[in-house]
């Protein structure tokens, strides 16, 4: 099953994340979706830690994103 980028960010985000940013409207969910994919590929600390815990890496990249939301 394959998943869509805001699905993705969503699942990798905490509980209380999650629910935050699924009030936002679907455009701004995908804004975040996207600047997350960014952050996953431009960010060299995070891709070390994707070699090891892919898992850890997508939710700190996540919650990055939230936190710059505001």
């Amino acid at each position: 099953m394959e998943f869509d980028t805001v699905t993705r960010f969503l699942h990798a985000l905490s509980p209380a994340s999650q629910e935050r940013v699924r009030e936002l409207p679907r455009e701004k969910q995908e804004q975040m979706a996207q600047a997350w994919e960014r952050h996953l590929s431009d960010d060299t600390d995070l891709l070390s830690v994707s070699e090891l815990d892919p898992a850890a890496a997508e939710h700190q990249a996540a919650e990055h994103v939230v936190q710059d939301l505001g």
